[in-house]
Formats: C-alpha cells, structure tokens, sequence
C-alpha cells in the first residue's frame, strides 16, 4: 500500500519534471526546424533568381539569333537583287551557322533554367513543410509552457500531441529532403 502511494506521488512530484523536458525537447525540435524551413528558404530564393538569370541570358542569346536572321535576310534579298547570289552565299551559310549555334545555346540555357525552376519548386515544397512542423511544435511548446505555469495537466498532454504531430511532420520532411 504505501509503495503504490509512492509511486503516485512520485510521478505528481515528477510531473513538472516532464513537462519541463517535453518543453526542452519540442524547443530542440523546433530549434532545427527553424533552421531547415530557413535553409530551403535560402535555396528557393537563389534558385529562382539564378533561374531569373539563366532566362534573361536566354532572352540576349534570342536577340543575337534575331540579329543574325535580319541580317541573313537582309543579305538573301541583296544577292537576289544582285542577280548573282554566289556571292552572297558564303555570307549566308556564316549567318545560318551562327542561327543554328544559338538555337542550340537556347536550348541548352532553358534546360539549366527549368532544372532551377525545379530546384526552387523542391525547397518551396521543404520550406512549407518544415515551416509547418515548426507551428506544431510552437503550439506544442506554448501548451506544455501553460502547463508548466497553471499546473492545469490537460494542456500538457494536449501539448504533447499538438507536439509529437510536430516532430512526425519534421521528421517527414526531414526524410523526404535527404531521399
């Protein structure tokens, strides 16, 4: 009989101790958390300007090929005009080379840029979900703080789930980024 009262009053003499590590370890979760949704926010951000980047060479490499079709044209209608077109005609193939050189750098530039569009897509998708987690966790911190303060234990245990849905929603996210 008084072991069984000792083990009740040890877990009550013990509770705050729990709540208090309950807190510690939703802080460090949170803490980490933080840091992810940070870290793909950094990365969202440089991929898409690089992507930025990559479309404006993209659009200067269009305005070079222009350039060369204009003048190509320019140049087969003066050697049609000319009536002699063998002269012209070295010109031309020259003019259609450097065509082809830069439909093949635009090719090559929109799939750099689409690869960072991609890039960006996936640290957006990480930013939300680590951001998301760190509500939970939060939430699960304030409930288990309340606790903590007002001894009223419902919250704690509340907090403990708002919380551990926190840490799976972390760890989820943490998986499927490493994957």
């Amino acid at each position: 009989m008084e072991t069984s009262q000792q083990v009740k009053k040890s877990w009550k003499d013990n509770i705050s101790t729990f709540i208090a590590i309950t807190t510690l370890v939703l802080a460090a979760c949170a803490t980490l958390a933080s840091f992810k949704a940070a870290g793909y926010g950094n990365k969202m951000v440089l991929a898409q300007n690089q992507a930025s980047d990559q479309w404006a060479y993209y659009q200067a490499k269009s305005i070079k090929e222009t350039t060369y079709e204009v003048e190509r044209d320019t140049m087969a209608l003066a050697a049609q005009q000319a009536g002699n077109p063998e002269l012209y005609k070295a010109k031309i193939a020259e003019y259609n080379r450097e065509i082809t050189r830069y439909q093949q750098e635009k090719e090559d530039i929109t799939k750099a840029a689409k690869r960072l569009e991609q890039e960006r897509d996936n640290a957006q998708h990480f930013n939300g979900g680590f951001g998301q987690a760190l509500i939970f966790l939060q939430i699960g911190i304030l409930l288990s703080s309340l606790a903590s303060i007002n001894k009223q234990y419902m919250y704690w245990y509340i907090g403990l789930a708002v919380g551990g849905v926190g840490i799976i929603v972390f760890l989820y996210n943490f998986v499927s980024a490493a994957v």
